[in-house]
């Protein structure tokens, strides 16, 4: 497995841990209607971002 590309996939996953939890804690604390469109954005936007970076992964995984 490509190293570099591994850890730039790690990496990429705990920041989109980071940005869900951070999404989550504003849709729990926040009742304003903006802050809850910006966090279903934030939301929505992360997953996609883990769910490439498994792909990438595992991609990764297989390859080797």
């Amino acid at each position: 497995m490509k190293s570099i590309c591994r850890d730039y996939c790690l990496e990429v996953l705990q920041l989109s841990d980071r940005l869900l939890k951070l999404a989550q804690g504003a849709h729990i604390d926040c009742d304003e209607d903006q802050c809850l469109v910006l966090s279903g954005i934030i939301l929505d936007s992360a997953s996609l971002i883990r769910r490439e970076a498994e792909k990438r992964l595992k991609k990764l995984e297989t390859e080797s």
